[in-house]
């Protein structure tokens, strides 16, 4: 197929497959609308399993290089930009995963936002890290650039533009330290036009306390199975900043309907308001197809946040603000004043791993295993609490929601639940309003084995049992 000649040493087949035909999509060889064989057909003139090309073809067609047309077959996509550099494919290192028995004492903790780092590509990342510490000039040693590094920028704005559909210059590209630094840097960015900011209810605890710590008025705004409900705010309400994560709401995972994202689009534009997309672990998505930005319907209008802390490692430290052109300069110019850099040497090297095309792959390969400990959750949770309990958005990212029917278990009082070796968070702990859901919780699978989040869950068990008697 299309001169394809797989290599011994070089790598699995569907790794040097999807390659291949990355190179040749974006080197201009396969033309955009160019129709790939069948699956079946494609198998039997490689000599290789089916399963492999159904996976190199679901694999680029999530990344935007194919697109699927059911009952036509699978083409090359429109819009790709040719004659870039190729991508470099490096084999995967093998990691060897240390495991351990569970200790009977030991704490299980379901912390929500942390990524499994056992996965994290040690010897691809030293070698990066290592080949600018060794052959870049010496002003990589220095303070980085205060909008970021030119090459960074570059990555992401191709990365945004083929995977997710974001159109982007550089220019409007503004590398943070993490989600957290955006936020704060909007904070102090909008201070003198804006007093006013609109958040979901529940929501991520840090956002409202950034804000309310430079003195914004807060007004939160519920989120049912259909994300915020925009016509909770009236257009007469003051201009300020509508904080949304529509492709995956955090907690409550619900996704932004299309019918209320134009709804937030027209109010932005109406009212003068902002919005602020976070794109809350939107790349592991388990259920449909990937949920395009907010930032696609209005890119005048949305500022587009996003971090590498959930995908790759919160040591990094790496995060990233999409800035509409009218706004950039008043950003820049506050994240100068604040002094707020980060590291030249990080940014490089993270520059080069997603242009080698090795980003891509770790997303693939951390989406099969959090979908198969999703699927792993979701089981052992209906064996444990049979109808007793419900799981709810768990369609994307590596948390769920679980809601213990009050009924049976009444209210659940989670502040003694480490007495039974668990750490979670209630869904309290995310909202503004307290008290008004006690029978639900926070669970965050992502970094836990199967033998802990089923021992984890057994544990809870116990525990909301004492808690009834």
């Amino acid at each position: 197929m299309f001169g394809f000649n797989p290599k011994a040493n070089a790598g699995s087949i569907t790794n040097q497959l999807c390659g291949y035909l990355r190179e040749n999509i974006e080197s201009g060889m396969l033309s955009p609308g160019l129709q790939l064989p069948s699956t079946r057909k494609a198998a039997q003139e490689l000599h290789i399993a089916r399963n492999v090309v159904i996976e190199v073809y679901e694999q680029l067609t999530a990344e935007g290089y194919l697109s699927t047309h059911i009952g036509s077959g699978t083409y090359v996509a429109e819009g790709i930009q040719t004659n870039q550099a190729q991508l470099l494919q490096v084999p995967p290192v093998p990691q060897s995963v240390p495991h351990h028995a569970m200790k009977e004492n030991e704490l299980i903790n379901f912390d929500a936002g942390t990524p499994d780092l056992r996965h994290f590509p040690r010897r691809i990342w030293s070698k990066y890290v290592r080949e600018i510490t060794d052959y870049e000039q010496d002003n990589v040693f220095d303070y980085s650039d205060i909008q970021g590094a030119m090459e960074l920028r570059e990555a992401i704005a191709r990365y945004v533009y083929r995977v997710k559909g974001v159109r982007c210059s550089t220019d409007q590209i503004i590398i943070t330290s993490g989600t957290s630094e955006g936020f704060l840097l909007l904070a102090f960015a909008f201070s003198d036009l804006f007093r006013t900011i609109y958040v979901e209810e529940p929501t991520i605890g840090f956002i409202a306390d950034i804000f309310q710590r430079m003195k914004y008025a807060i007004h939160p705004v519920t989120v049912d199975s259909h994300g915020m409900i925009i016509s909770h705010i009236s257009p007469l309400d003051p201009g300020g900043l509508i904080i949304l994560t529509p492709s995956h709401q955090y907690p409550t995972g619900s996704i932004l309907s299309i019918q209320r994202r134009q709804q937030a689009v027209r109010l932005a534009v109406e009212a003068g308001h902002y919005i602020v997309e976070d794109d809350y672990n939107s790349e592991f998505r388990h259920k449909g197809a990937p949920v395009p930005p907010l930032q696609t319907l209005a890119p005048s209008r949305v500022i587009y946040a996003s971090t590498f802390s959930k995908t790759l490692s919160p040591a990094l430290r790496v995060g990233f603000l999409i800035v509409p052109p009218s706004l950039t300069e008043r950003v820049l110019k506050t994240k100068s004043e604040l002094n707020l850099t980060t590291s030249g040497i990080t940014q490089l090297a993270l520059a080069r791993f997603i242009e080698d095309g090795l980003f891509d792959r770790h997303i693939h390969k951390m989406k099969a295993i959090y979908k198969k400990r999703r699927s792993f959750l979701a089981e052992q949770c209906h064996d444990i609490f049979g109808d007793g309990a419900q799981i709810l958005g768990d369609e994307a990212g590596m948390h769920v929601q679980i809601e213990f029917r009050p009924e049976l278990y009444g209210k659940i009082d989670w502040h003694q639940i480490e007495k039974f070796g668990v750490r979670l968070s209630s869904f309290d702990e995310y909202a503004i309003i307290k008290g008004q859901q006690p029978g639900k919780i926070v669970l965050g699978y992502g970094k836990l084995t199967e033998e802990e989040i089923g021992e984890g869950l057994r544990r809870i068990h116990k525990f909301i049992n004492t808690m009834k008697l």
